[in-house]
């Protein structure tokens, strides 16, 4: 014989028809956000791990932006570098071919000319900062009001000329792992250019090739750029190897933010294909408890005795 409905059974059945409520619309609600929670408590058992995640994405975005910037200003840097180093060849060319030519004028204009050039590439920007002038980056490096005139070979220039200061340029690229950059414009090669340059700019006399000094000193410039422009290449190619190691680091660095990208994903993502398949199930479930529900509401004692 069956059993009468008693009002246990009823709050029994209502109780779970609301966890299934429940249960539905939190998949709903995942199915339309696409995320299995909106706040921490959702996910409470992974809250922690949610929040290292989401350090450590912050942290390695932090060193690729870092990286980046770097990358960029040696980039930058080793542009301008080959340009200088061109100019001290091109110049070594120019004493080489035509210092003791008839128009020995021609080789004045071209140091003049060649100086200014110069002088622009040491004050390149990247931005509003000064490559060139160590912690001193809204100072231009290169001024030639203070340049002696004539000058000679011999006497160091940097200071008549450097704007800048000997600080280094530093970057945190990982952890634990400081990255010193850069090239300063007081550098010995790229003093040696100025002050071949400049001596020759300001010298008017004609070189003549009877005249002892004039030969020494030709000589001894020809010399001094030969230097200068390997010392330059020689600084481009440190550049190009520190551009390589960050590369390589920043390589490292998407990977680990991949990781730990992917990991919060699958913590804080719902597979919206499984969570479909759930709440079909769950519909369906319901819909058999409302069926219950009807019946047990439908049962009494009087309907029982007839």
């Amino acid at each position: 014989m069956s059993r009468v409905s008693n009002i246990e059974q009823q709050n029994t059945m209502l109780q779970y028809l609301q966890q299934l409520q429940s249960q539905g619309q939190t998949l709903e609600n995942q199915i339309a956000s696409g995320q299995k929670s909106q706040t921490y408590a959702g996910i409470s058992s992974q809250a922690g791990q949610v929040v290292n995640l989401t350090a450590t994405q912050s942290l390695q975005q932090g060193y690729m932006n870092t990286i980046d910037t770097v990358n960029t200003r040696l980039k930058t840097m080793s542009l301008a570098m080959q340009n200088i180093s061109s100019i001290a060849t091109s110049f070594q060319n120019t004493l080489a071919n035509s210092a003791f030519s008839p128009n020995g004028a021609s080789v004045q204009q071209t140091a003049q000319q060649l100086l200014t050039e110069l002088g622009s590439y040491m004050n390149t920007q990247d931005g509003s900062r000064y490559v060139f002038s160590g912690n001193q980056t809204s100072t231009p490096a290169y001024n030639p009001a203070s340049l002696p005139s004539p000058g000679d070979l011999t006497t160091n220039v940097a200071t008549d000329y450097y704007g800048g200061d000997n600080g280094v340029a530093q970057a945190t690229v990982d952890n634990n792992v400081n990255m010193q950059y850069g090239v300063t414009a007081n550098n010995p090669a790229f003093e040696q250019i100025v002050r071949v340059l400049n001596f020759f700019a300001n010298d008017s006399t004609p070189l003549s090739q009877t005249n002892p000094t004039d030969v020494a000193n030709v000589n001894q410039a020809q010399q001094m750029m030969g230097t200068a422009a390997q010392a330059v290449q020689q600084l481009v190619a440190t550049a190009g190897e520190q551009q390589g190691d960050l590369t390589q680091l920043k390589t490292a660095h998407q990977n680990a933010l991949s990781l730990a990208t992917t990991s919060l994903n699958n913590i804080e993502q719902v597979d919206t294909a499984t969570a479909i398949t759930q709440l079909n199930t769950l519909q369906t479930q319901l819909q058999a408890s409302y069926q219950t529900i009807n019946v047990l509401q439908s049962l009494s004692l009087a309907n029982y005795m007839k």
